[in-house]
């Protein structure tokens, strides 16, 4: 009985179905008649989509250092919360309308952000809108970090093959058999041969301006210090090997500024550095390991280095000082003020005894770092700020690099002039003495890098540290 009225059933739906097949391409019919819904909105990610654009409009005016309005948005927490303009949350999630922070994005706004620029350009608003309405998620790693150091770290800028111009030349370094030079480069170090000028390796990504290489006594490490500056920085650790090539081994610590100045203790087991954040940090090694942090300048440290029994390190700053500190008691033993101007440099005299500075007071100065920090001589005669000293290992001499586009050499001793290093053509920034100490190599603003032999000062020689780039060709002489 079930399977006749199953038949059945069947017959009657082939009988209805003409009428079935009509309405159902009326139903098409009427659904295609109906206005297409809008496109959902593609997922916004707030690094890689919003944060660049708060970097760009934003973090300038509303960062720890410069809180314009007491809103600090270098974290997503303290972004979400608002400045004193806003409400008490000024970022709801899912609600672009009742953000105040989209509200003050619009051309209409009173006051309107980015204050006193140029407005954002509507599609830009209406992706920060779309974010919000995704539900204003943070996909970095966690909302109390500092997003655009996080962000300045996931970024990595192309190097071109050829530079279309040279750049500033603000480190140097020999390797430890003296047979290459690293250079600074735009977001790179570059390893030169030093025999032929041709390029042996080039060390990237690093970030935009290289300002103090080194190698470590033993010859078994390459430090850098770099930075985007007003951004990011970086001290890191690199493997020298034997031909004359680096290896990373680590990152050993960050900055959301600039470092300018790394070194090495005499027994290779400590690298210290500090830059823009007035910082001085000091790590042990192999292992990385923070072992000590310093914050006793008043701005910017632009130079760092160890004594020669390793007990003491001594920083040049632009708040017009030099300080001695402590390496084992981690404390300030005596500060030096007698430049009155931006210190550039500072080091150690062979014997420890005495700190040789130089800076905007356009000299060279030689103080005791015992007591009342006093002067007992200098070297003057510059004409310009002195940027750079560099000693030789075997202790003898001095050497001195101006922004009056001279190197000169003077005895470690009495700061007596040897000589004058010829063919640097404009401010001379950069420093280094081979460990032999039978090469000292220069670079300057216009990117020219002068090798010289110390026995008689004369360049062996001269190129520009610029991929694709080349010296003018002199003219023939008649």
């Amino acid at each position: 009985m079930s399977h006749r009225i199953q038949i059945r059933h069947f017959a009657a739906l082939l009988a209805f179905s003409p009428w079935i097949s009509v309405q159902a391409q009326d139903a098409k019919k009427a659904e295609a008649a109906k206005p297409a819904a809008p496109p959902a909105a593609k997922p916004v990610s707030f690094m890689k989509d919003v944060a660049p654009l708060l970097v760009q409009n934003c973090i300038a005016c509303h960062n720890p250092r410069k809180s314009e309005s007491k809103y600090v948005m270098t974290t997503f927490n303290q972004l979400a919360k608002g400045g004193q303009q806003g409400e008490d949350v000024t970022l709801i999630a899912g609600d672009a309308e009742g953000s105040y922070f989209v509200e003050l994005l619009k051309h209409d706004a009173k006051p309107r952000m980015p204050w006193k620029q140029d407005p954002l350009p509507l599609d830009k608003i209406a992706l920060i809108e779309n974010w919000v309405k995704q539900g204003a998620k943070y996909d970095g790693k966690d909302a109390k970090e500092d997003w655009p150091t996080l962000l300045h770290k996931q970024t990595i800028v192309p190097v071109p093959e050829k530079y279309p111009t040279t750049v500033p030349i603000t480190a140097v370094a020999f390797s430890p058999d003296g047979t290459n030079l690293a250079t600074g480069g735009f977001h790179e170090v570059i390893v030169w041969n030093v025999a032929t000028g041709a390029i042996k390796q080039r060390i990237q990504p690093l970030q935009e301006r290289i300002y103090d290489i080194t190698y470590s006594p033993d010859g078994q490490y390459m430090a850098t210090a770099a930075g985007d500056p007003g951004r990011f920085g970086t001290a890191k650790l690199w493997k020298a090997k034997a031909d004359g090539t680096a290896e990373f081994v680590r990152d050993l610590g960050e900055s959301t500024d600039s470092i300018f100045a790394i070194a090495f203790s005499p027994d290779s087991k400590k690298v210290a550095a500090a830059g823009a954040d007035r910082t001085i940090r000091m790590w042990t090694l192999p292992d990385g390991k923070l072992d000590m942090q310093l914050e006793d300048h008043a701005d910017w440290i632009l130079d760092l280095n160890f004594s020669p029994d390793g007990t003491k390190l001594v920083s040049a700053s632009r708040d017009k000082t030099t300080k001695v500190f402590d390496v084992v008691k981690k404390e300030s033993l005596v500060t030096f003020p007698a430049h009155n101007e931006q210190v550039f440099a500072a080091i150690f005299s062979p014997d420890g005894k005495q700190i040789l500075s130089a800076g905007a007071d356009k000299q060279v100065r030689a103080w005791t770092p015992e007591g009342e920090a006093k002067q007992v001589r200098n070297a003057a005669g510059f004409t310009g700020e002195v940027f750079k000293l560099a000693l030789s290992p075997d202790g003898a001499n001095v050497i001195a690099a101006s922004a009056d586009k001279s190197v000169r050499v003077f005895k470690a001793g009495d700061l007596a002039a040897v000589r004058q290093l010829a063919g640097q053509s404009d401010w001379v920034y950069s420093l280094a003495v081979s460990k032999d100490s039978k090469q000292a190599a220069a670079g300057g603003w216009d990117g020219r890098v002068v090798v010289w032999n110390m026995a008689d000062g004369k360049a062996v020689k001269t190129f520009l540290a610029a991929p694709g780039r080349s010296l003018p060709a002199e003219p023939a002489k008649k």
